[in-house]
């Protein structure tokens, strides 16, 4: 739409300007081919998903029969094989996730507190320092961790994921928590610390639920992460009965092979539906957190 201005006297010799749109066709065809792309490139997006689901629900024979056909029949059974094995793996997944998550986002938005709105010597050259953590590769840090942990005898322990996890995921909250709190008014806290209100509460109850849009967002982002960890749980957890879903969905897949095409896709859709759900449930937050307080500065 483009806008055409006219432009009048009125009675009392004021200037008036009015503003008529006039139809674009150019604009308007530049939309409808931006809008075509991005639902060309939705599709092309969850392609892979529904092959997924598709082939989760198909037989071997009807695999190697017509590969891109719909099952008929469905074969239910693919997913009974594939939670009564990866089952107990899942709940483990969940619980190391969602300990290392909850602690990770406390401490995050307590040392977001501090570097935010506490003034203490050297706070800025300490803060330098943890950013720069950002820039050492993960991979050079595999050894050293796996070797304090064989040290400290938390090799085969949620422990040993736990520590790393939590250790590894501060820098990034810690930024983001700095920043987003330090976008929220001095005042409020002087005010709550003339009533008498210590720091450790004010965080609690006015810097944390003011948050909670950045706080979603690392949640989601270090649960993403930790969920997907393959490496590490691998080199620290031995036995089948503590490992996480990515290692034992990895241990599935050599198991079932060629032999059982369909239940082991029926298990990468299981793998799937803890994150799918989670960031459903979190994505408002999550959008509203990197739309605000992930890019104030």
């Amino acid at each position: 739409m483009s806008k055409k201005v006219k432009t009048i006297i009125g009675p009392d010799g004021a200037v008036l300007e009015l503003t008529k749109k006039k139809f674009n066709g150019k604009e308007f065809s530049f939309q409808a081919i931006i809008f075509i792309v991005s639902v060309i490139l939705l599709i092309l997006a969850f392609i892979p998903i529904f092959l997924m689901v598709i082939l989760s629900l198909k037989s071997n024979v009807q695999i190697y029969g017509n590969f891109w056909s719909l099952p008929n029949p469905i074969e239910w059974g693919n997913y009974n094989t594939a939670v009564g094995m990866l089952l107990p793996n899942m709940i483990n997944s969940i619980i190391v996730v969602a300990v290392a998550t909850v602690l990770t986002v406390l401490l995050a938005a307590n040392a977001g507190y501090v570097f935010a709105k506490l003034n203490f010597p050297g706070k800025n050259v300490l803060y330098l320092v943890v950013l720069a953590l950002m820039m050492v590769p993960g991979v050079l840090t595999l050894t050293p961790q796996y070797t304090l942990m064989q040290d400290l005898g938390l090799i085969n322990s949620w422990f040993a994921l736990w520590f790393p996890w939590i250790s590894g995921g501060q820098v990034f909250g810690i930024m983001l928590c700095r920043t987003f709190m330090g976008n929220i008014p001095s005042e409020i806290f002087e005010s709550v610390r003339i009533d008498g209100c210590g720091e450790f509460r004010a965080l609690l109850t006015i810097a944390m639920p003011l948050s909670k849009p950045i706080l979603a967002t690392i949640a989601i982002n270090q649960m993403i992460g930790y969920y997907n960890d393959f490496i590490w749980p691998l080199m620290v957890i031995e036995t089948n009965s503590k490992q996480v879903m990515t290692v034992a969905i990895r241990v599935f897949q050599a198991a079932t092979g060629t032999i059982d095409i369909g239940s082991m896709v029926a298990g990468f859709v299981i793998a799937t539906l803890p994150l799918l759900l989670m960031f459903v449930c979190g994505s408002r937050l999550y959008i509203e957190g990197l739309t605000s307080g992930a890019v104030k500065g």
